[in-house]
């Protein structure tokens, strides 16, 4: 499985954390500084014409260079992909404080690649995306997240009430965003916590809901009705980092 990713900084950043191959169109210092680096990692630097590289750039276009990365199975320690719930449950085992986020319906790539960098900021153990009605890590999620997708454990889940039961099972609580919910700093967000996360239009959808253990609200006193889900989802992990001391 192959990932493009087209922007200066999320190419820099991927090559620190993975395998592929590096092309160029053309030379400048950014460019350079990306050769040095994948000559340091050996990875293969391909020169390509400007005609070659429009074509594999596609819509999103590029700056003289690509990686198309080569995406693998995440081994103890990686930050990339864990292939299941159990391999990650397996390596956190015994683990007290752990933090992960579920998106429900988040098909956005821009606030996809805002709630990666937030991810990588406060050091998100894992990231679970749908891998239907939502964004995936594309080269637009890269570029907003100014690399950090390279650097956030993901997983791509098929049943999202499955996973929210199996988390259960390993000791999580489910924390469901919610302006009708109790105010995150009332509510005690350490320990094992699953933050949902739902779509700005219509929110987490109801067989989730279900599945959580409670809502939690951001105290707001602004006049618009609610937050960016990007914005909301930084604030919420900062809030369990924070009670975490």
């Amino acid at each position: 499985m192959e990932r493009i990713i087209s922007s200066y900084h999320s190419i820099m950043e991927s090559m620190k954390t993975g395998d592929g191959v590096l092309y160029v169109c053309k030379s400048n210092k950014r460019i350079a500084d990306l050769e040095t680096l994948a000559q340091s990692r050996n990875i293969t630097v391909s020169k390509i014409t400007p005609s070659e590289m429009d074509r594999k750039s596609g819509a999103d276009g590029h700056k003289g260079a690509l990686f198309v990365q080569i995406l693998k199975q995440a081994s103890p320690g990686s930050a990339l992909h864990y292939t299941d719930l159990k391999n990650f449950m397996m390596e956190k085992n015994g683990e007290e404080q752990l933090l992960v986020l579920l998106l429900d319906g988040i098909t956005d790539p821009h606030n996809m690649g805002a709630i990666l960098r937030s991810a990588d900021q406060f050091s998100v153990d894992l990231v679970l995306i749908p891998g239907n009605r939502s964004a995936g890590i594309n080269a637009t999620v890269a570029k907003v997240s100014v690399g950090a997708h390279a650097w956030v454990p993901t997983l791509q889940i098929s049943n999202s009430a499955r996973a929210l039961e199996t988390l259960k099972e390993n000791g999580f609580w489910i924390y469901g965003a919610d302006m009708g919910g109790s105010t995150a700093p009332e509510t005690d967000l350490k320990g094992r916590t699953c933050l949902v996360l739902g779509s700005e239009g219509k929110g987490i959808s109801r067989l989730l809901k279900d599945k959580c253990d409670t809502m939690v609200s951001i105290p707001t006193t602004g006049h618009v009705d609610s937050l960016n889900v990007s914005v909301a989802a930084g604030i919420l992990m900062y809030e369990v980092i924070r009670q975490r001391g």
